[in-house]
């Protein structure tokens, strides 16, 4: 089956675009190394509207602080609730969000482009050239150097490229290879998400966690294994909930002394099961240092997967229709199943024998 038509039409008018922009803005890129000394302040564009493809981005910034450790770095993503996850970097200063509604107010979009326009840059980083937003934000973002990957026959604001990586790559670990510009290597940097927990946010987090779980009727015992668990998901992406309950029933009598708590969503509102516990928290980053104080976290392929990791919460993720090298967990206790392959009961004994491994 081949496109809806409105995506044949959307695409069809980006290339006329790109046709356009192409004759009127020629693009001039290099492969040339990038000198490092004048960087000072940095913009990192990745408008996007996904938790998943904003905590992609944590790898490149952590390799950012550690080649600028003195540059102040801004960002542009796409939805304001994800602007907490990107806020404990130290050299991140500001997070800055691109509201989808924006486009339809020609008085608030002069605005924001004049706020965009107001700082300069001696570094722009776009980490995704095939987005129209992205491209457009890079366009008008002042930079002495504006970097990204090479899309040849695309109209491009960039003033140096480096070439795609070949081969199946993480999502989260493509934009490292990025800091070549520099004279670095991607393998030079760590290979995971990681959204910079301070210990006070960890400390908090453990508090808040005993509290809610206090207030269920709960009272906090040192070695007893908490796992949470997220029901949630995208489209067929999502897990049915008859196959939760064979795999808690499962897990239960394999782990007879854990607590499973169960994470609601605006979509999910009430528990699996009655003798689970429930955490609700509509904060990212408060949800993170929670999810950092638990034993193993278990979900589908989704955003709160990608946080419970870069929270460096053990994860386990279960795949069903997407890529585990591509999308899969990248911490070095995690676990990244193919869901159509196994039974409830083969996964939970898989997850049961795993956390006998861990190392708390």
């Amino acid at each position: 089956m081949g496109l809806p038509l409105h995506s044949q039409i959307r695409k069809k008018i980006k290339n006329i675009l790109d046709a356009i922009l192409l004759f009127l803005f020629p693009t001039h890129v290099s492969h040339d190394p990038i000198p490092t000394e004048p960087i000072h302040r940095i913009l990192v564009i990745r408008i996007n509207y996904r938790i998943g493809n904003i905590l992609f981005t944590t790898p490149l910034l952590r390799a950012l602080e550690q080649r600028f450790p003195h540059a102040k770095i801004d960002i542009i993503i796409g939805a304001a609730y994800c602007i907490p996850l990107l806020k404990g970097f130290k050299t991140v200063e500001n997070v800055f969000d691109f509201p989808r509604k924006l486009l339809k107010n020609p008085l608030h979009a002069y605005r924001y482009i004049q706020q965009l326009r107001s700082t300069p840059y001696d570094l722009v980083i776009n980490l995704n050239t095939g987005s129209a937003s992205d491209r457009g934000a890079t366009f008008l973002a002042r930079g002495t150097y504006k970097l990204g990957f090479n899309a040849s026959g695309t109209w491009s604001p960039l003033t140096h490229v480096v070439d795609s990586p070949k081969g199946n790559i993480h999502e989260a670990l493509k934009p490292l290879y990025l800091m070549q510009a520099f004279g670095d290597k991607p393998t030079d940097f760590p290979q995971k998400m990681n959204i910079a927990l301070s210990p006070d946010e960890k400390v908090q987090g453990l508090k808040k966690l005993q509290k809610d779980l206090a207030d269920q009727g709960y009272s906090w015992q040192e070695g007893v294994d908490v796992i949470g668990l997220f029901r949630d998901a995208r489209f067929e992406k999502k897990i049915d909930n008859s196959w939760w309950k064979e795999w808690y029933t499962q897990m239960k009598q394999l782990n007879p002394h854990a607590i499973f708590i169960d994470i609601l969503s605006p979509d999910v509102k009430e528990k699996l099961q009655e003798d689970m516990y429930t955490l609700k928290e509509s904060n990212l980053r408060s949800l993170g240092t929670m999810l950092s104080q638990m034993n193993l976290f278990v979900c589908g392929d989704t955003g709160p997967m990608h946080l419970a990791s870069a929270s460096m919460v053990p994860t386990i993720a279960l795949f069903k229709a997407t890529a585990p090298e591509l999308y899969g967990t990248l911490g070095q206790q995690d676990l990244s199943l193919t869901f159509g392959t196994l039974t409830a009961s083969e996964i939970a004994q898989i997850i049961s024998e795993h956390l006998k491994t861990i190392v708390h």
